[in-house]
């Protein structure tokens, strides 16, 4: 799975686990703010709520959990070890959890000083994380279409910072000028297409073969949709800031995700070891979901019914099924390396059934959340109940493998020959 890892490069197992901890928590409270607000709020992508839920959702749920999962795989992915990683994942963790805290927590209630504190812990996790990674990743030798894909991610989410910093600062300031919404779009679009779209292909494209047994992506899409996501990207800020028409460009991004999906599925789909795993679910989801979301991007139909489908199906998804993937190899690992012969087995860390019923619960949550789109709030109630119980069993599923790691972990490796 991690070909090539070693207790030397990788981080101690407690530097992802805080993050994946904490991602659902960050759900939960989603989930409770739909009880709380209305649905024609909550639906009004400009109103304050709107603003703090996205908020909560891409900095505490999707940013935790890449962050988390980054700090696991660079070493692997791309050869880059973090120095420090305990002291490096304090500051990030720390940060990130204030940060996203003070910002929603400003956005909600329209206190100033709340958003002010959000933006400087915003600034100080991202600026820390990005700095290093992208100096790592610019100092690696050997480059592969990871590699490469992670290059531009960092950029990418470097711009995507700047911009949402620029953003929060016209709201406390209240300079609210005429391109203010211009560079809302433009900061969505390289959320979307950059910080996530882009991450998602630089991970897939060694994680499907590595983790799977599966075939591999097509040269050409491992070596060009990248840059030409990147590219794409810059087209629509300078179309955008010059008035011109972005629907051709945002078509195109749109068809770039639709391609790069069906071939994942494709290499799902042609797994040379092809044994059943849970955490496939998730993917098939994810790109499915992609594929779903993108196609009716591309017909114009309603943003927020695209926007649980992308949010929710796509990008939650597959997260859920990387930690799910991650956390039981991690514990083997370091357990393996350790010296421990009495280790359970991948697949004994989480059981395939605790973690179906979670995903069951989740889709049934995503399902009503495309309803309360398209009817009325007691949907919304549903799919929100739904997705706070579906968080639960995520957070207790990954319990279960940390507090086997930690009990076995204290064990005598030499008892068994004893």
């Amino acid at each position: 799975m991690f070909k090539g890892l070693s207790t030397e490069q990788a981080p101690p197992i407690t530097v992802p686990f805080r993050f994946f901890l904490t991602a659902p928590i960050f759900a939960m409270i989603i989930g409770v703010l739909f009880f709380i607000y209305p649905m024609d709020i909550i639906f009004n992508r400009y109103s304050n709520v709107a603003i703090a839920i996205t908020h909560l959702f891409t900095l505490g749920v999707i940013s935790m959990m890449m962050f988390g999962a980054l700090q696991q795989m660079l070493p692997v992915l791309a050869g880059v070890v973090i120095k420090k990683p305990i002291l490096f994942a304090n500051i990030v963790h720390i940060t990130l959890t204030l940060g996203t805290l003070s910002l929603s927590s400003g956005f909600l209630f329209s206190i100033n000083i709340l958003l002010i504190l959000g933006a400087i812990f915003l600034s100080i996790s991202f600026g820390t994380f990005l700095f290093i990674v992208t100096r790592l990743l610019f100092k690696v030798k050997y480059l592969t279409t990871t590699v490469n894909a992670m290059k531009i991610f960092s950029m990418v989410s470097i711009i995507t910072v700047l911009l949402g910093l620029h953003l929060v600062t016209s709201y406390i300031t209240s300079n609210i000028s005429n391109s203010h919404y211009d560079f809302v779009n433009i900061h969505i679009a390289f959320g979307i297409f950059g910080f996530a779209f882009i991450l998602v292909m630089g991970v897939a494209f060694q994680v499907i073969p590595m983790f799977y047994v599966a075939r591999d992506f097509p040269k050409n899409i491992q070596n060009k949709f990248p840059r030409v996501v990147f590219g794409m990207l810059g087209l629509f800020a300078l179309f955008t800031i010059l008035k011109l028409e972005t629907n051709s460009i945002k078509n195109i991004l749109s068809l770039l995700a639709i391609i790069f999906s069906y071939y994942a599925i494709v290499s799902l789909n042609n797994r040379k070891r092809p044994v059943f795993d849970i955490t496939l679910w998730y993917w098939k989801l994810s790109m499915g979901s992609l594929i779903v979301s993108m196609t009716m991007f591309i017909l114009d139909m309603d943003i927020y019914l695209i926007s649980a489908v992308f949010a929710f199906g796509f990008i939650y998804s597959i997260l859920q099924g990387m930690v799910y993937k991650i956390i039981p190899f991690l514990s083997w690992f370091h357990l393996s390396s350790r010296g421990h012969f009495d280790i359970p087995t991948l697949r004994e860390f989480i059981f395939e059934f605790d973690i179906k019923i979670q995903f069951y619960i989740y889709v049934s949550s995503i399902f009503c959340f495309i309803l309360a789109t398209q009817f009325n709030q007691i949907f919304l109630y549903i799919g929100g109940g739904l997705f706070i119980v579906s968080n639960l069993l995520l957070i207790l599923n990954m319990i279960k493998a940390i507090k086997t790691y930690n009990r076995l972990s204290k064990l005598d490796p030499m008892a068994a020959y004893k």
